[in-house]
């Protein structure tokens, strides 16, 4: 299971496009492991005269009173001027910061939930210099595990996605993973612990609503700590953080809506949808959370 999922990320890795992807936990050799993950990287998209990259590693802060993601981004022209959109939608607030950098500050609530939950977020940024000085940049962030210590028996997968749910509270569910063979796993944090689920039999899924994953989102320095009851009577132990990458960006300086046209349903994703037992409330086989967000009428 180890190596089917170090598989699967490496693909995706290679496939990405302009994209830094953060760092996987690796195959381990020995009982502990560390993975120092603290200093951000960055992701980077050039068009025409613009080089534009963002710090993958999306920080909180108080803002006008409200506690607020911030994500950092750094441009090789002098910025005029910057704004942040979703389709048909000003979101969030950008900011120039200096005459090269600016950055996007989202609050929390809605508009994080929002874009955390998949939902792209487009920042217009003008230069005063360049051919074209007009652009539009597409970024995408998401929950992500990072900085890995403790016992090679658990691997915790580093994403954590959000995946279509009727529980009763809300659809939106964000789901990350462990294997670990074991008789019980459990996870604790200061805020934000997950609903620890088995899978089989050295597989755990692990469930957030929004509140529960902004808390162990914020602060991002504060770790989760894994703890496994193992079948020879002993326990295993890992912790891991969970922060908010910036996962994918694009650049262009045409039409953005043409650009990245909002996605309809896939005929796919009702196939699936129309597949599943009567009364099944969990939709994770089908896609993401939006996919089957757009085929549920």
């Amino acid at each position: 299971m180890k190596l089917h999922s170090f598989v699967l990320a490496c693909l995706a890795a290679l496939a990405a496009p302009a994209c830094d992807v953060p760092a996987t936990e690796s195959e381990e050799t020995t009982l502990t492991t560390t993975s120092a993950a603290t200093t951000p990287t960055r992701i980077y998209a050039s068009e025409g005269d613009l080089d534009l990259s963002f710090e993958t590693l999306g920080t909180f802060e108080t803002r006008n009173g409200v506690r607020s993601l911030v994500l950092r981004a750094t441009a090789n022209r002098y910025l005029e001027y910057v704004f942040s959109f979703v389709p048909d939608d000003a979101f969030g607030q950008a900011n120039i910061i200096s005459e090269r950098r600016f950055e996007v500050v989202l609050p929390e609530g809605h508009e994080l939930n929002s874009v955390l939950s998949g939902l792209p977020l487009f920042i217009t940024v003008n230069t005063f210099t360049g051919t074209p000085n007009r652009y539009t940049a597409r970024i995408v962030v998401a929950p992500r595990f990072y900085d890995f210590l403790g016992s090679s028996s658990i691997w915790i997968e580093t994403d954590v996605n959000p995946v279509y749910v009727h529980n009763g509270i809300s659809n939106l569910v964000y789901r990350g993973s462990a294997n670990v063979l074991a008789d019980q796993l459990t996870v604790t944090a200061p805020d934000g612990a997950p609903v620890v689920s088995r899978v089989d039999a050295d597989s755990f899924r692990l469930d957030w609503g929004y509140p529960a994953l902004y808390l162990a989102l914020d602060p991002h320095t504060v770790p989760l700590t894994f703890t496994a009851a193992l079948p020879d009577a002993t326990t295993a132990q890992k912790t891991s953080r969970l922060a908010v990458r910036v996962t994918e960006l694009a650049l262009t300086s045409g039409d953005a809506y043409e650009v990245w046209p909002t996605p309809g349903c896939l005929p796919e994703t009702t196939a699936c949808i129309q597949a599943q037992p009567t009364g099944t409330t969990d939709f994770a086989a089908c896609g993401s959370y939006r996919q089957v967000a757009r085929c549920m009428y």
